[in-house]
């Protein structure tokens, strides 16, 4: 099939596989000009097909060597579905990693679930006895209430008021005026379930409860905290009451792990970056392209890949740790500085709707968002004719679980 890029509601439904594998070449081979680092070998990431969660996999994989189990859940191809873009995320890293003669599997399916925590989790102990990392990159819309046999959703509204804003329609390339109301304690409660503390505190109890964590173990769970530029319809809203909660648990995570293990729980805030869930966060592509301008100008941009690489040399194996008054690892230094922020509130204020588009930093945000797809990636060419399932053959490999 001749694959052209699909968008629904600011998400891709069809993915370019040979695109994707350009790209996660791409993303090796920045890591592997990178400088070897010392860290634990035996890491487990949660949600490590896209995004955070995949740019800490190739980290830890080429940056220290390290052994990776993943669990995600992504649309195998089937028929005319290209399948998702985080499926060859995966498949392709199972492909490149074999030059590093270690252990890398990947588990698709519900990360909620205890019966995907058992299975990965009987892996552990048969593979390698136990882990030394666990990271904690899940970002999911939805996730079944196993008590009510009932799906709950997130949802990403304002608390308290109306909030009011612009962002990027990705389909139709304007901006649009956004008038979002406030959440009600449902929503607010729903979204916390979904997307606070609960589940990332789940697998590390079953794993503790199941001698499964090492001597000296550590996790890190990742979350976003943001300035006044987007604390409206971020921290101040329901997306902030769950982070909250992502935060507490890492401080009652920090106590056991501290006196059973001698290691850490660890919350880092990460920088906004282009990403399957932020393009569905009202405000943040305006934001994240305009903060993508002024970081650029200022020489202070980082992909993904080098941030991730960053936090794990430099600040949880390193001794370069940054924290703030609540012991959160501020990765996003660069990003929080008031002279970044001021120069984007002004640039995000600055000009007419269309006019956005016209920035380098919209550009590059464009450009990313249709990359991560597989689309608009250079030498590539998306007139031929794709053999979704001769590649899928190709490719296919044992370290592949589909659960």
């Amino acid at each position: 099939m001749i694959i052209k890029p699909s968008i629904r509601s600011n998400f891709f439904i069809n993915a370019h596989p040979l695109g994707i594998k350009k790209i996660i070449k791409e993303y090796i081979d920045d890591v592997k000009h990178m400088n070897k680092f010392e860290a634990p070998k035996r890491i487990l990431i949660i949600g490590g097909s896209s995004g955070y969660g995949l740019a800490s996999r190739i980290s830890l994989a080429y940056g220290a060597d390290a052994h990776t189990v993943n669990v995600s859940y992504e649309g195998e191809p089937k028929g005319k579905k290209t399948g998702t873009a985080g499926y060859w995320n995966n498949v392709f890293f199972q492909s490149f990693a074999k030059e590093t003669h270690n252990i890398h599997k990947d588990f698709n399916g519900d990360a909620f679930s205890i019966e995907m925590k058992q299975k990965v989790l009987d892996y552990i102990k048969a593979t390698f006895g136990q882990v030394d990392l666990i990271v904690y990159s899940l970002a999911s819309g939805a996730r079944m209430n196993t008590e009510t046999n009932e799906i709950v959703r997130s949802h990403i509204k304002p608390l308290g008021e109306v909030a009011h804003g612009k962002t990027i329609d990705l389909q139709s390339m304007t901006v649009v005026d956004l008038t979002i109301e406030p959440a009600t304690k449902q929503e607010t409660d729903d979204t916390v379930f979904v997307m606070g503390g609960s589940d990332w505190a789940d697998w590390i109890h079953f794993f503790d409860q199941n001698n499964a964590l090492a001597d000296g173990f550590k996790t890190v769970a990742y979350t976003y905290i943001g300035g006044p530029n987007t604390n409206e319809i971020y921290r101040n809203g329901t997306l902030g009451k769950a982070k909250e909660d992502l935060e507490s648990k890492a401080s009652k995570l920090n106590k056991l792990i501290k006196e059973k293990y001698k290691g850490e729980a660890l919350i880092s805030s990460s920088k906004a970056v282009v990403s399957k869930a932020s393009v569905f966060i009202p405000q943040m592509p305006i934001y994240v392209s305009c903060l993508f301008d002024v970081m650029k100008a200022h020489k202070l941009h980082e992909t993904t890949i080098e941030h991730k690489y960053r936090l794990f040399k430099d600040m949880i194996y390193g001794d370069k740790r940054i924290t703030d008054d609540k012991m959160r690892i501020r990765l996003d230094h660069q990003e929080m500085d008031q002279k970044v922020q001021d120069e984007t509130k002004r640039l995000m204020t600055s000009f007419d709707n269309q006019d956005v588009f016209l920035l380098k930093g919209t550009q590059m945000f464009m450009k990313e968002f249709y990359n991560i797809n597989g689309f608009k990636v250079d030498d590539i060419n998306y007139d031929e004719e794709v053999d979704i399932d001769a590649l899928k053959n190709e490719y296919k490999t044992e370290d592949y679980s589909y659960e």
